[in-house]
């Protein structure tokens, strides 16, 4: 039997099929490299446009040279003013910038306000050997998850002219403190959970650095008041259980645990003075403050606020509370001077000034000394205010 013969159709398809397909491509490519050819591919992603001079269209190595040299010839943008984003009693107020290498190679970097100072950033430091000058008691200003040192409202200047030296640094991996001596940057996003858990380290160190008096002579750095806001609050309980330096913490708006930190481990072993602020707006933020009070073992204040927001926020939305926070911390850590025209204050834990305005005192006080042994808060009337 004879196989039936193929049509001259099939044939001449089956054989010139690979060579049109050739010749397709080929067009194609040549189209699209021939200037007059009107096809063209949609933009891909990855494409970038060469930069192209404005004035004759030139594209390439000799375009990009000449837009460097047009922004190297071009006048720096005016930096921002600083002191437009602090509050009018931060603008004059002196401080020294400071830099600790830390022992895993963490440069931790924070500005010190203290009495002694002269002008800001520029500031003689006394010789260590030869210093008999006075030492000011050491406030250390602990911020929350992203921020930095300026967060603090006028809160450095209200304490510095109390009497104190103020040291407002920037956590691990936060603001200036993402450097190593080696030139390697830390960031906050990607810390692991052993290196939140140790941030009371961080701090432990930069405790010492004062102690020792080498650089700052003038600083005590063995009578230390930690003052955190959110994460930093509960940093400075472990730094508070770690360190007899800590004589007294200042807690606004702790967590019972923020990133493995476990608050309530720390103020359960803490045996000195601690003042907790909260804002009985933010239910689950309030909730987690008065439990962390309850498990405070020595002397202790709660006061609570509201419309005022929490964490550092209240600082900078009234004022009368950085007065409050000073107005307590002089009566458990003493500082070296008063400030000129002070409010008399009682010298018992837990009592507030009356020299504040109404809408600066809390809606509850709640304390430890005397009759006051439980762990709910009190509410107290907000004392008048003295004209």
């Amino acid at each position: 039997m004879k196989k039936a013969a193929r049509s001259p159709l099939s044939i001449n398809i089956s054989n010139r099929l690979p060579q049109q397909l050739f010749i397709i491509l080929l067009l194609l490519t040549g189209c699209m490299t021939w200037s007059g050819c009107d096809m063209k591919l949609p933009p891909m992603p990855w494409d970038k446009p060469a930069p192209a001079d404005k004035a004759h269209g030139a594209t390439g190595e000799a375009a990009a040279n000449e837009e460097a040299s047009a922004e190297e010839s071009a006048e720096p943008a005016e930096p921002v003013d600083e002191r437009m984003l602090l509050p009018k009693a931060m603008h004059d107020l002196p401080f020294e910038e400071v830099s600790i290498p830390l022992a895993d190679q963490l440069v931790i970097y924070g500005r010190l306000y203290d009495p002694s100072l002269s002008e800001p950033g520029e500031n003689e430091i006394p010789d260590s050997e030869e210093y008999q000058g006075p030492k000011y008691p050491l406030v250390i200003l602990l911020h929350g998850l992203n921020r930095d040192h300026l967060a603090w409202s006028d809160l450095p200047a209200t304490l510095t002219h109390a009497g104190y030296a103020v040291f407002a640094l920037d956590l691990r991996g936060h603001g200036k403190s993402t450097i190593t001596t080696w030139k390697r940057r830390v960031s906050w996003r990607l810390l692991q959970p052993e290196q939140w858990k140790n941030l009371h380290r961080d701090i432990t160190q930069v405790i010492q650095y004062f102690k020792k008096g080498e650089d700052y002579p003038e600083v005590d750095g063995s009578q230390v008041a930690l003052i955190g806001e959110k994460l930093g609050a509960n940093v400075a309980t472990f730094v508070g259980k770690n360190s007899t330096e800590v004589k007294a913490l200042v807690l606004l708006s702790p967590g019972i645990e923020f990133k493995g930190i476990d608050a309530s481990r720390g103020l359960l072993e803490y045996g000195n003075p601690t003042l907790i602020l909260s804002n009985h707006d933010f239910k689950e933020s309030h909730s987690q403050a008065q439990h962390l009070y309850n498990w405070i073992t020595g002397p202790k204040t709660l006061q609570v606020y509201e419309k005022i927001g929490e964490g550092a926020e209240m600082l900078g939305n009234q004022p009368g509370v950085g007065l409050q926070i000073e107005a307590w911390l002089s009566n458990v850590l003493k500082p070296l001077k008063p400030a000129p025209g002070a409010k008399a204050t009682s010298s018992k834990t837990g009592t507030e000034t009356s020299g504040h305005p109404p809408s600066g005192n809390p809606l509850e006080i709640g304390h430890n000394s005397e009759a006051a042994q439980k762990d709910d808060a009190s509410v107290a009337t907000p004392p008048p205010a003295k004209h």
